[in-house]
């Protein structure tokens, strides 16, 4: 059983290679509410992200929003939309980036920052202050997807199909479902080479 759960380890390895460089989080990612995109991009050897759209970018006057809770009274006036608020984050180890800078324009703070990548498609950042275990701030980011583009369509399902048979491993851990899983993982293996194989 356990030699089973390891060729199936390598085999979701195989099928997606999480190599951690910048330019895994550099793009298009949307905010824990959805209202919001940031786009991080490099900053040299660094990380850095901008507001590039907003849901909601106008107020009741239809005024572009700014900047309001800005500890500056000076960048009050700013906009929201192309501000920037992620900076100088470096890739620490892994699936991390930390020593950056972070500002919450919804409480006009600013904290330290760290990004961990859990998986492709999401993130979760934090906001700290001194050390990182003091916590000020989280929130969990989704990648922008253009579903008009039938090549990240397909990378996405492949995605998702491989958590499916991640979880599926899982299970198998925890109890006696050596049957369930075969069926389950015929079915996704299947979906899986159909995928590789379309054009």
């Amino acid at each position: 059983m356990k030699g089973l759960i390891l060729v199936l380890l390598f085999l979701v390895n195989s099928i997606f290679s999480f190599s951690q460089t910048n330019a895994d989080i550099v793009g298009k990612w949307y905010s824990e509410k959805d209202d919001i995109i940031i786009t991080l991009f490099e900053d040299g050897q660094k990380v850095s992200g901008k507001i590039t759209w907003m849901k909601f970018p106008y107020d009741r006057n239809g005024i572009s929003k700014t900047d309001l809770l800005n500890p500056d009274e000076g960048l009050r006036p700013n906009p929201l939309e192309g501000m920037i608020i992620l900076s100088n984050f470096s890739h620490i180890a892994g699936n991390v980036w930390d020593n950056g800078s972070l500002y919450i324009h919804e409480e006009g703070k600013t904290y330290s920052g760290i990004i961990r990548l859990k998986n492709k498609n999401t993130l979760n950042l934090r906001g700290y202050i001194g050390f990182s275990f003091f916590e000020r701030y989280t929130s969990t980011w989704s990648r922008y997807v253009d579903l008009s583009d039938n090549k990240t369509k397909k990378r996405n399902l492949l995605i998702q199909l491989t958590d499916e048979l991640a979880q599926i491993l899982e299970r198998i851990e925890k109890e006696d479902l050596f049957v369930q899983l075969r069926d389950d993982l015929a079915q996704i293996l299947e979906r899986i080479e159909k995928l590789k194989k379309a054009e």
